[in-house]
């Protein structure tokens, strides 16, 4: 999972016209250490989840909707061939930050709500 996460990683950044400085800058890292996450040598873009989404512009939710889904051609006995999604979750360290990141929008969503009730 970690190779499909940045490898999303690296494609959105290209999209967004970004190169590795870019990246490095926006996350307060050095340029070596942004290149070591996107090629996948460490899981240290869980740590930077957040500010990942923010640079990426995308949601963890959105972000994550096809991390995990393998097609897989499968024959039946009349010989045609249908598609079958697996989802899987291998990393608990990415739900977990993914758990942290809901409760902290619901807790940000609760506050401006009271506050605008005090109005």
């Amino acid at each position: 999972m970690n190779r499909e996460v940045v490898e999303k990683i690296k494609r959105l950044r290209i999209a967004k016209g970004l190169n590795h400085a870019d990246m490095a800058d926006k996350l307060h890292i050095t340029r070596s250490a942004y290149q070591r996450l996107e090629v996948g040598e460490t899981y240290s873009w869980a740590k930077y989840l957040d500010e990942l989404m923010t640079i990426l512009e995308t949601t963890p939710n959105d972000f994550f909707s096809d991390i995990g889904k393998k097609t897989i051609n499968q024959t039946n006995n009349s010989g045609s061939i249908g598609y079958v999604e697996i989802l899987h979750q291998e990393n608990k360290e990415v739900t977990q930050k993914l758990i942290e990141t809901q409760q902290s929008e619901i807790k940000f969503l609760r506050e401006l709500l009271a506050n605008t009730k005090d109005k």
